[in-house]
C-alpha cells in the first residue's frame, strides 16, 4: 500500500517465499506504473534474515531486487506494531471487505477478483483518514512521483 494515498495492491500467493514476495512487489510496481523510492516491509522471513532497527540483514535476493528497481528496502522496527499500522489496516480492509466469506475456484481467480476489487471498490472509496478518494489522490500526487520501471523484469530464478 502506498502511504500517502492508501492505494493498495492485493495479491494472493500459495506460500510466502522470497521468490513469491519479490514477484508480488514487482507486480505491485507494474500495477502502480512505477517504482517507489522506498519500500517499507515487515520483518518477514522472506525478506529479512536478521531483524534489527539500526542494521537489518536483508535477504540478498531482495537486496539485488531493490538495486534492479532503484529502490530502498526499509524493514519496520522489530516488535513495534505502530510502525506498520497503515499496512496492517490495508490488509485488514482487504480481508474484511474483499475476500471475507468468498471462495474461489483457483488462486488465479482470486487474484483476478482482487484486481477488480482494488479498481472498483478500494480505489473509489473515500478513505476515512485522508478524506479523499484513494484512486484520484494516487493519480494526482503519487503516480507522478514514481520512478520509471526498468526495461526488464528481475530474474529471480
Amino acid at each position: 500500500m502506498l502511504s500517502h494515498s492508501r492505494k493498495g495492491y492485493t495479491e494472493g500467493v500459495w506460500r510466502q517465499t522470497t521468490e513469491s514476495f519479490i514477484r508480488s512487489l514487482e507486480n505491485a510496481f507494474r500495477h502502480y506504473g512505477g517504482v517507489t523510492a522506498t519500500v517499507v516491509i515487515d520483518n518477514l522471513k522472506a525478506g529479512v534474515i536478521q531483524p534489527d532497527w539500526f542494521d537489518p540483514e536483508i535477504n540478498p535476493k531482495l537486496a539485488e531486487f531493490a538495486r534492479h528497481y532503484g529502490t530502498v528496502i526499509m524493514p519496520t522496527k522489530p516488535v513495534k506494531p505502530r510502525h506498520k499500522g497503515k499496512v496492517e489496516a490495508g490488509v485488514k480492509y482487504a480481508q474484511n471487505n474483499a475476500i471475507k466469506g468468498r471462495t474461489f475456484a483457483s488462486l488465479a481467480a482470486q487474484n483476478l477478483f482482487l484486481a477488480q476489487w482494488e479498481k472498483n471498490v478500494a480505489d473509489t472509496r473515500i478513505h476515512g483518514t485522508i478524506r479523499q478518494q484513494v484512486g484520484k489522490l494516487f493519480e494526482m500526487v503519487e503516480r507522478p512521483a514514481l520512478q520509471p520501471l526498468p526495461a526488464g523484469l528481475f530474474p529471480v530464478f
